[in-house]
């Protein structure tokens, strides 16, 4: 029997507004991604960032000695993948992986109004919902704005586990993180620049 790929961007399709972005109810296969989520509820190496808008506990997934069973987040075939669909995705000529991080909120953390736009050294961003049972009561939605006012709310994207919203990093994209209220809400980020020709 054929293995399944790791990441699945069937359901894929793409939205302009407030600006261009996808979301996608299960990327990973079912199994995979509760081993990737066990192995986060085990405890890592968090580390914890507050700035103005936010305080988050990270990660970097490059360069980390991963499990066995979870080497395919990083590996050269996904970052293909991701790389090659993402650039299909969002009608660019090429794309390249500069980042692949964890990231953990936690009772009463919340995210602010932000775009992650820093110019030309990110493009597009690809993150991955992973948490144990989500209910409304939790928050933690992915809030999309039509711009940097807080009550100009477009679209609230449920944390769904196993979930990937992708999106392109622009001065419009503004959106954030609503607080998470005794939960813990894992995503993945996967970070990208236009390729250099």
């Amino acid at each position: 029997m054929a293995t399944p790929p790791l990441l699945d961007f069937s359901a894929c399709s793409l939205s302009q507004q407030p600006f261009p972005h996808f979301c996608i109810p299960d990327i990973f296969p079912p199994e995979f991604a509760q081993h990737v989520l066990n192995w986060l509820e085990q405890g890592q190496t968090w580390e914890f960032t507050r700035t103005d808008f936010y305080e988050q506990y990270e990660f970097s997934l490059l360069h980390l000695d991963l499990p066995t069973q979870l080497r395919s987040l990083i590996s050269p075939a996904t970052v293909h993948t991701l790389e090659a669909d993402l650039a299909t995705k969002f009608q660019v000529e090429a794309l390249e992986l500069v980042g692949a991080t964890i990231h953990k909120l936690t009772d009463g953390q919340r995210i602010g109004v932000h775009n992650d736009f820093i110019g030309d050294t990110e493009s597009h961003r690809l993150i991955i919902q992973l948490n144990r049972g989500w209910i409304p009561d939790y928050g933690g939605y992915l809030m999309l704005f039509n711009s940097a006012s807080a009550q100009d709310v477009q679209q609230l994207v449920v944390p769904a586990s196993n979930s990937a919203f992708g999106f392109e990093i622009s001065p419009i994209s503004y959106h954030a993180v609503s607080k998470v209220n005794d939960f813990a809400r894992y995503t993945l980020v996967y970070t990208f620049k236009h390729r250099a020709s």
